[in-house]
């Protein structure tokens, strides 16, 4: 309704000077870098035209907040499901390091098993070295004792016996033999004697073998069955691990999802803008020299994601360049400024959300948003995840190689890195076209998540788009 009575004013304005116009449907305000560059400067007979282009913009910006409305929605449902994913593993490790425990405690158990059946061995092998030197005696006084009867057997009538009594394989047989021989003479008997207790040792240690092979069998028994424990625990923890592995994936994956959605749109986009007018009114930005080729961003840093997508799978539409705290970033291009969010703590963590309430992208913690143009191109460049306090302020003027913040882990972060984006805006022009009626759009008209990935430079899109870093820095 607005729009029609601006319309309608605009007519019955153009009517009373009497200009004849014709009635045609509303001009197609979407091509920006025509009307950016007709409105930056208008003359008079422009100024409704580029009022109601203004307007255009403000109805648009309304349609982003939805959009940034529906986004952190999102966002918080994501957070939620991080929540639960986090709670799950730590349910799951607790249950890992509860089997881990069990299984150190068999192995203890095990190696004193083992320990007790290397003694039970040392022991029968003591045994039956005894039990085979008293088989050597037995045989020895068996064969003495068979001789003694044998000399003696005229007169004694023992010879039927000797047989007899050199078969007792036992003590009990023995003495069952003994008892009813009632001719043997006091030498036999002391011989026999010594006889009995010899087998009598011997049958004494071969029990304690049967005892010790008995409890050696039980021990192995023991043994085999904790081995067989720990197999199974074992299969267990690695059904566990691959739980926390999918469950970690589906946390990055939903985290990723979440920092993507989390570019928003800047609140207070109308002073940006007048501090951008008033900075271009005085050639600061005009006065901005054609960057040739690209400066690094961090150097010394390594790469610690890539662009499109995270190793996990989830969406990632920059590159982190991970290094330590407090390292410095650098301006890849001469430029401005165009918007700098800081306020979040230097160290945040996964899910955290920091840098939306402070104007910035959602979950980027301290960033900064540089304009410049570097060989034929005009681009805005994206930093993130800076230490607090140190984003450069809207507005400053840089040159290629100037320090423009330094590292750390604001946001949605797990370590020290800086995440950078870079936007392809089309042909190098004035800065001030751009910097003075930006709408404040964060992802710069290449849109969020998914539909981000339809604004990849690299599949023929024109202006804007996204530029795959890694082209630009290697990596």
């Amino acid at each position: 309704m607005r729009r029609f009575l601006r319309i309608a004013v605009s007519f019955i304005l153009c009517l009373s000077v009497g200009q004849a116009i014709e009635v045609n449907a509303e001009p197609d305000y979407t091509d920006s870098e025509y009307w950016n560059e007709k409105c930056n400067q208008y003359e008079d007979e422009d100024e409704a035209a580029c009022k109601a282009y203004y307007d255009f913009l403000m109805d648009s910006r309304e349609d982003l907040k939805e959009m940034r409305k529906e986004a952190e929605e999102r966002i918080a449902k994501y957070e939620e499901d991080i929540a639960a994913y986090h709670e799950e593993l730590k349910q799951i490790q607790e249950d890992i390091d509860a089997r881990e425990s069990e299984i150190e405690d068999l192995n203890q158990k095990i190696n004193a098993l083992q320990a007790d059946i290397n003694m039970k061995q040392a022991q029968i092998e003591v045994k039956e070295t005894e039990i085979q030197a008293n088989e050597d005696e037995i045989e020895k006084i068996r064969e003495k004792l068979k001789r003694r009867m044998e000399m003696e057997q005229v007169t004694m009538r023992t010879s039927q016996y000797i047989d007899v009594i050199m078969g007792a394989e036992t003590f009990e047989q023995l003495v069952r033999i003994l008892a009813g021989m009632s001719s043997i003479t006091q030498f036999e008997q002391r011989v026999i004697g010594e006889y009995y207790d010899i087998i009598a040792d011997l049958t004494a240690k071969k029990i304690e073998i049967a005892e010790a092979m008995a409890a050696l069998q039980e021990a192995q028994a023991e043994v085999d069955e904790s081995r067989a424990q720990i197999v199974e625990k074992r299969d267990s923890l690695i059904i566990m691990r691959f739980e926390v592995q999918k469950t970690e994936e589906l946390a990055e994956q939903q985290r990723a999802q979440a920092e993507a959605e989390g570019t928003s749109l800047v609140a207070d986009i109308q002073n940006i803008n007048a501090l951008m007018a008033s900075i271009a009114k005085k050639g600061s930005l005009s006065g901005i020299a054609i960057t040739e080729g690209w400066t690094f961003p961090v150097p010394g840093s390594n790469k610690s994601a890539g662009t499109w997508f995270y190793n996990s799978g989830g969406v990632h539409l920059g590159f982190d360049f991970a290094a330590p705290v407090g390292s410095n970033i650098y301006a890849v291009g001469n430029g401005v400024i165009l918007h700098s969010a800081n306020g979040c703590p230097t160290y945040g963590y996964l899910g955290n959300t920091c840098g939306g309430q402070i104007g910035g992208s959602s979950g980027g913690g301290n960033q900064v948003y540089l304009l410049t143009i570097v060989n034929d191109g005009l681009y805005a460049v994206k930093y993130c995840h800076m230490m607090l306090d140190s984003p450069l302020a809207t507005g400053t003027i840089v040159e290629a190689g100037d320090i423009v913040g330094q590292v750390g882990s604001s946001g949605n972060s797990s370590g020290a890195h800086c995440h950078l984006e870079v936007f392809y805006l089309g042909p190098a022009r004035d800065l001030a076209d751009y910097a003075s009626t930006w709408n404040g759009d964060l992802s710069f008209g290449c849109g969020w998540f998914y539909e981000a990935l339809n604004r990849r430079c690299e599949t023929g899109v024109g202006a804007p788009c996204r530029i795959r870093p890694e082209t630009l820095f290697g990596g």
